[in-house]
């Protein structure tokens, strides 16, 4: 058997994690945590030039900061990766095996499980959610209970489970933009009876539903953005350490571009919509300047997933813009363009400008990384699946192999990447990209794929019949982190996920 090392790297990894940060810098860092809506690597002209777009605030913070280049989301779509970033915790280890929060469903975070905002709200930090939630939330009806009918919902109510339930002192947004209800929230309440009905519109991913009179889809974005200038204005001016998570609702549908950016890039909506969403970023950052907290301020800029059919890749490169990158696959697969993301950090006087790291890195990181920087305590079941990035954002020498990296799609087919290697569970991409499911094995493809990720990025040799031995390697390593309840050294945590895994084709098929 091939001996990969993993799990001593593992271990070797949260020992060069374990120092307390405040001893080298007593003033807490305010953290921008600034999360985009299906945008892949190749999005940013900085990590592409090729794009073809112009990217100005993005590329000033790959300028000024960090990009990593081999970044993974959770999950190839939203819910799962935004669950995982909270609480530093892989979604699969939830009720959550494959898909997404639905329409009207109840909270994907426990109760009692840590989050990213309640750890930093314990080191006295003021925490804001602003924009896009999609985890779930106990709506109200009439008589003071919970329901999951939409006819029911009581609007005047307050809108429990939401972010005040774990962690934010503050939310303002419209839960999923091209979701019902379409209306703002605000904390725990609905601004406004939803009385109209938003007409469905397939082609731009908006499903029908209540509606706020006179609601806007082109003015989601500029309200959003403002509403973070405006909370970044006020905690400098209380001279309060902060938390922001700007959860934006771009470029995912509907693509919906204000006026001002439409026709900017001559190449259609969803490449204006692009434009928008850095237009945006750096509005966030210009606040930070403009009220004096740059340099105090550690950002991070990534996404939720890789970019979305719906930009219509074809129609891009008719402008010469390629999204893609060589990267196989898009949105909801196992392939690279499924979850493949951008990663930028910046944090003046530590991460040092115009940096890179290769370094295989997962979205479940964030939690512990920042409660590094911040020098919190992470509890044993806190952060289980995630790891501290800040040796390699001081580019520590000689760090460990970042441990092994769990990959989910759409439709809960799962892959690991350990190093150089990656391994899928599934014959085609497990999401939307053909081939997938029965088709794929009508094809005759493995079960399992195999690449050499430097060698092979975009996933074009099958090497699983070649190096059985490695499949099997990968397949042992990624039963234990199952079965361990964590990626990380600490107890082991017995789950419901142990149970469901065991029924999961493990043996590779002859």
């Amino acid at each position: 058997m091939i001996a990969l090392g993993i799990t001593r790297g593992i271990v070797l990894s949260a020992l060069t994690c374990a120092s307390t940060w405040a001893a080298d810098d007593p003033e807490l860092p305010n953290v921008v945590l600034i999360l985009a809506d299906d945008m892949g690597l190749a999005s940013s002209h900085a990590m592409h030039p090729a794009s073809g777009l112009a990217t100005p605030a993005l590329d000033r913070l790959a300028a000024e900061g960090m990009a990593f280049t081999d970044t993974h989301s959770g999950s190839a779509v939203c819910s799962p990766t935004r669950y995982g970033l909270l609480t530093g915790r892989y979604a699969w280890r939830t009720r959550m095996k494959s898909g997404i929060v639905g329409k009207w469903q109840p909270p994907l975070i426990a109760d009692e499980r840590t989050t990213l905002p309640e750890l930093l709200a314990a080191r006295g930090y003021r925490t804001d959610c602003i924009g896009k939630w999609h985890l779930g939330w106990h709506w109200p009806d009439a008589q003071g209970g919970r329901t999951k009918k939409p006819t029911e919902i009581d609007y005047t109510r307050p809108i429990e489970g939401g972010p005040l339930a774990h962690g934010f002192e503050h939310y303002f947004g419209d839960d999923v933009p091209n979701w019902p209800p379409y209306v703002w929230i605000e904390d725990e309440r609905a601004l406004a009876v939803p009385k109209d009905t938003m007409q469905a519109d397939p082609a731009n991913g908006v499903s029908p539903g209540p509606m706020t009179p006179g609601w806007s889809l082109e003015a989601v974005l500029p309200e959003l953005t403002e509403r973070c200038v405006s909370r970044i204005a006020k905690h400098a001016a209380a001279d309060e350490p902060f938390f922001l998570f700007f959860s934006m609702t771009s470029p995912h549908t509907p693509i919906s571009p204000a006026e001002r950016f439409r026709g900017k890039s001559g190449a259609g909506a969803y490449a204006d919509f692009l434009l928008e969403t850095d237009w945006a970023v750096g509005r966030v950052l210009e606040a930070l300047k403009e009220h004096g907290v740059a340099d105090e301020t550690l950002v991070i800029f990534t996404a939720d997933n890789g970019t979305s059919p719906k930009c219509k890749f074809d129609a891009l490169a008719a402008h010469d813009i390629d999204l893609r990158a060589g990267w196989r696959g898009h949105k909801a697969d196992i392939w690279e363009g499924g979850h493949r993301v951008p990663f930028f950090v910046r944090w003046p006087g530590v991460v040092r400008a115009g940096a890179r790291c290769a370094e295989p890195i997962v979205l479940t990181d964030v939690m512990a990384t920042v409660a590094e920087a911040v020098g919190a305590e992470l509890g044993p079941r806190d952060a289980v699946d995630g790891t501290s990035l800040v040796p390699w954002l001081r580019e520590v020498d000689e760090l460990p192999p970042h441990p092994p990296i769990v990959h989910h799609s759409s439709t809960g087919q799962f892959a690991i990447r350990a190093g150089r290697w990656k391994l899928a569970f599934c014959p085609g991409s497990g999401g939307w990209s053909a081939p997938k499911g029965a088709a794929a094995r009508e094809l005759g493809l493995l079960d399992r794929q195999l690449y050499d990720m430097p060698k092979d990025p975009s996933e074009k040799v099958n090497l699983a019949r070649k190096q059985p031995e490695r499949v099997l390697a990968l397949t042992e390593e990624l039963k234990a982190l199952v079965s361990r309840g964590r990626s990380t050294p600490g107890p082991e945590i017995a789950g419901a996920e142990r149970a469901w895994w065991a029924k999961l084709p493990w043996e590779k098929p002859e």
